[in-house]
């Protein structure tokens, strides 16, 4: 009843007075969210791995001078434009490290353009860690990039690429050029390594 209520006033007074209401619409998004990934992901993991970060939403407005622009939760509660949409943000944590951050869409009436299929695939990748289903888990990952020259690794992925579940890893060089390697979660055999050179 008081997210239909929400809802109803935001039709009634139009998204312009959404800073008044977005709390209320981001609690009714992350008991949504919840809802959504409890089916996806094992309970235990659920509970321990996945960590709600309310001050990193997203909110994105639509500013009449700049046209659309992205802006923090903090700097929402300030602005005087109105939202359009806005991103719930999840850390997802493996052996105290981030393993990646799920910003999850939603719409000013609670819904999420996501189905439940959309976030399987999405977190596939990182449940195989969290199910310790790779051999090469992050911690290992990242020292087998020490181990190859890789110094204050910055970044780190993993995801599928010709159906093999591969990490890559990133650390910065000078001229703000970054050195790269992928390595196979199956055996931690570094499969490509590479200098990625900015395009901008």
């Amino acid at each position: 009843m008081k997210i239909l209520l929400t809802i109803l006033l935001l039709l009634n007074f139009g998204v312009s007075n959404s800073q008044n209401f977005i709390d209320e619409i981001i609690s009714c998004a992350e008991h949504h969210a919840n809802e959504k990934l409890k089916f996806i992901v094992d309970k235990d993991i659920l509970k321990t791995n996945f960590v709600f970060k309310e001050s990193k939403t997203i909110v994105e407005i639509h500013n009449p001078e700049k046209g659309l622009e992205r802006i923090s939760l903090a700097e929402f509660k300030e602005s005087e434009y109105p939202a359009i949409q806005f991103w719930l943000k999840y850390k997802i944590t493996s052996q105290n490290l981030e393993l990646t951050e799920l910003s999850i869409p939603f719409n000013l009436n609670c819904t999420t353009p996501w189905s439940k299929k959309d976030t399987q695939e999405i977190l596939e990748p990182y449940l195989k860690v969290l199910d310790n289903k790779t051999k090469i888990d992050l911690k290992k990952a990242l020292e087998i990039g020490n181990e190859n020259g890789l110094n204050e690794i910055y970044f780190w992925n993993i995801d599928y690429e010709k159906r093999k579940l591969i990490w890559t890893l990133k650390s910065k060089l000078k001229n703000n050029q970054s050195k790269v390697i992928k390595i196979n979660s199956k055996n931690g055999k570094v499969i490509s390594e590479f200098i990625e050179i900015p395009t901008d």
